[in-house]
């Protein structure tokens, strides 16, 4: 509509440039002034001075054209024939009024003012025009950006969710360990108890006969001794089998405590994963709110087409920023060891897709069926289910692991050889930056972030900077 506008704007203006040049030549050319010869036998001469040839001479009353004015002498025309008179009251009259033939240009512009006044609101429409798409251009860019600052609020409630639930699982935990060894201390706190109300009676009795008694009914010295110790290690290990009571009662006081604030924090814990729930829930309906308007208008799709290509490039800066940079120094002494392992060499075959799931578009140029825009694909897109592992499909080093507009959370992995893999729209990142990496090794899971396709993996294979097709490097098998 805007090109059509153009166009018409730029059709009409060059037509009333050249009606106008038109009608002002003709105008001005059949316009000439004309003149009557007010004496007999006027002569007529070659040039603008009397010492020019008379070439004819005109009758009174002759009617002839003015082609000009040269310094006293007037240039004319009659019959075909042309020459010069002198320009004098008495011999010619000049009348400036038009021939029968003229134009009349003020009567001719009324058609080209009419077109001038379309070409002035053609072009107010183009302008109006061109305002509501820059309008429309700062709304769609604004939905993108909103859709942006969703996708990275929903990830962040859902990292507070797996925090929350995590924080809520080891209070379970903490909570189950203190009951089973509650039940453990009661448990022993019984048998003492059962075991010292023996030993009470035992010594009630004893007691009661006597400690002398006990000692003086000793057949001999010896027998005396013995007696005395033994029964001073039973005595002892009453006291003992007492303090025990007494510290597993303490520790039992101690662990219902703990009970308490275990299950009080669990709480606190269960509260808040529940607000966090809710944070989540909100962001996914703004996210799923936006997306459907994503979808539903084609400008939308238009501004989403770019703003991908946008995300395209920005990635491709920053794998050449990686490549240009010296690589990140393994964390530990096993990393280094682990990074002395040979690169991925040019031919290598992956032993399969990093994640189980069905492609759903493919290397290469496409054709958008919402915009009927072409647009390049730089890797594949696999279907997958929401947290399904990713597995790095060789080894190396993590040389980025966080968030990137357009992608989500995303990892890069270099593989030696200028050789890199790209793993987009994760939902977690069990790697950091500088990390080794092993073959097969978990390294995330699947997500949504970033994508405008659901839970799925963006995975690329990079050569130099340079994309090319994964699936020639994933074995048939």
């Amino acid at each position: 509509m805007d090109f059509q506008y153009d166009m018409k704007y730029r059709w009409i203006v060059g037509v009333v440039g050249i009606l106008l040049g038109s009608v002002m030549a003709s105008g001005l050319s059949n316009a000439a002034e004309k003149a009557t010869v007010l004496v007999s036998d006027l002569n007529v001469r070659s040039g603008p001075n009397l010492a020019h040839d008379v070439l004819f001479r005109l009758p009174s009353q002759s009617q002839v054209r003015v082609l000009e004015h040269s310094a006293g002498w007037l240039k004319i025309e009659h019959d075909g024939r042309s020459g010069y008179i002198l320009d004098r009251r008495h011999l010619v009259r000049v009348d400036p009024g038009k021939a029968e033939n003229s134009v009349d240009v003020t009567a001719a512009l009324k058609p080209l003012k009419d077109l001038r006044r379309e070409a002035d609101q053609l072009q107010e429409k183009v302008k109006t025009r061109q305002d509501q798409l820059a309008a429309i251009s700062r709304k769609e860019q604004s939905v993108l950006d909103g859709i942006n600052a969703a996708e990275k609020a929903l990830d962040h409630a859902r990292r507070q969710v797996r925090q929350a639930r995590a924080e809520v699982a080891a209070l379970q935990e903490k909570a189950a360990e203190i009951d089973r060894r509650q039940a453990f201390l009661q448990e022993e706190i019984r048998d003492g108890e059962a075991y010292t109300a023996q030993r009470l009676v035992a010594l009630y009795k004893l007691n009661w006969v006597g400690r002398v008694h006990l000692l003086a009914t000793a057949h001999s010295f010896y027998d005396f001794i013995d007696r005395r110790a033994a029964l001073e290690r039973i005595l002892n290990q009453d006291e003992a089998l007492l303090e025990k009571m007494r510290d597993d009662q303490a520790e039992l006081a101690a662990l219902i405590a703990q009970l308490n604030t275990s299950r009080a924090e669990k709480h606190a814990s269960e509260l808040a994963l529940q607000q966090r729930m809710d944070a989540l829930h909100s962001e996914q309906a703004k996210r799923t709110a936006m997306l459907a308007k994503l979808r539903s208008e084609k400008s939308m799709g238009n501004a989403a087409l770019h703003s991908l290509r946008q995300a395209a490039g920005q990635l491709d800066a920053t794998i050449a920023a990686i490549e240009s940079a010296p690589p990140p120094k393994p964390k530990t002494a096993a990393a280094r060891v682990s990074e002395k392992k040979p690169p991925l060499e040019n031919g290598t075959v992956f032993s399969g897709l990093p994640v189980k799931g069905k492609i759903i578009s493919f290397f290469g140029p496409y054709r958008d069926e919402k915009t009927n825009l072409v647009n390049f694909q730089s890797g594949i897109n696999i279907q997958a289910e929401r947290g399904e592992p990713i597995r790095a499909v060789a080894g190396g080093q993590a040389v980025y692991a966080t968030w990137f507009k357009g992608y989500g959370n995303m990892m890069i992995i270099d593989h030696g050889n200028h050789f890199y893999t790209v793993y987009a729209h994760l939902e977690e990142v069990f790697k950091v930056k500088g990390d080794r990496v092993e073959k097969d090794e978990v390294i995330a899971t699947v997500g949504d972030s970033g994508s405008l396709l659901g839970p799925a993996l963006h995975f690329e294979v990079r050569h130099r900077g340079e994309p090319v097709d994964p699936l020639k490097w994933i074995s048939k098998g």
